[in-house]
């Protein structure tokens, strides 16, 4: 009997290992790392300081090429840059010399797609972020929290099926981090975007993942994988802080960074 061939992962890492190498020494950064992300799934990745979240990021976005192991989405090799992926950093990089407006556009100019057509959809997010009124607006007239909103919909406006966000709230208060995690994370599930967030954040990941890999560091692998319940994963994540098991799963992941931790101590 034929087997029906498996649906490809969205993304697949497979024995992914990755060195920096300078005139006097290599670096591991990162060393077998097997992860599948299913598409439309919103995977959080913690971790020290220095595990290699950052790298793995770098090596679905095409910007590195692994020195083994694959990396795949759909199943084919990641082989540079794509309008597939966009990349959110922990700075907006907006330009304060171009309107809110003609800041969204860049990434369509860049990517060689801005048509009118384009531009209303850029529009159109513009409006569900709640930005609308500020697209004639200046970078520097808005707050830090409107300022990552534009860099959401920069990065949305090309259309990409994978979403990589490192740290996009680290710099923000509590009040507006918590703001743009229920924004985020209603747009991203309404727009069916696969996602992977990089964060320092144990609550953030739990509120906002569906799973969460844990990572130990010298060289960066993952030391355990939890998957997030159904009851807190189905809700946005300021009531998700208040479902059943949210505290058990907070302190579980909590224990699993301190036996990551006391590992690297003893390196």
């Amino acid at each position: 009997m034929n087997q029906i061939p498996s649906t490809p992962a969205k993304i697949e890492l497979s024995h992914v290992t990755h060195l920096y190498l300078s005139t006097t020494r290599a670096f591991m950064a990162v060393q077998d790392i097997n992860l599948r992300v299913e598409e439309g799934e919103f995977i959080c990745m913690v971790g020290p300081s220095g595990c290699g979240k950052t790298t793995l990021l770098s090596l679905v976005a095409g910007l590195e090429t692994p020195t083994a192991g694959n990396v795949l989405i759909d199943g084919k090799p990641v082989r540079g840059t794509s309008r597939q992926v966009g990349y959110m950093l922990q700075q907006d990089y907006l330009f304060n010399w171009r309107s809110i407006e003609d800041n969204v556009f860049l990434g369509l100019d860049i990517q060689g797609i801005r048509t009118r057509e384009t531009e209303q959809y850029a529009l159109h997010l513009l409006d569900e972020m709640e930005l609308a009124d500020v697209r004639k607006a200046s970078p520097q007239q808005l707050s830090g929290g409107m300022r990552q909103r534009v860099a959401l919909v920069r990065t949305l406006a090309c259309q990409p099926d994978v979403l990589l966000l490192d740290e996009p709230f680290s710099a923000l208060d509590y009040q507006t981090k918590l703001k743009l995690e229920d924004l985020i994370f209603s747009t991203l599930r309404k727009h069916k975007k696969t996602a992977i967030l990089v964060t320092h954040d144990l609550s953030e990941s739990i509120a906002m993942g569906d799973r969460i890999y844990i990572f130990s560091r010298n060289p960066g692998r993952v030391s355990s994988e939890l998957a997030v319940p159904a009851a807190i994963r189905d809700s946005l994540p300021f009531d998700a802080r208040n479902q059943d098991g949210f505290q058990d799963l907070f302190h579980r992941v909590w224990k699993e960074m301190e036996v990551v931790s006391d590992a690297a101590k003893g390196h």
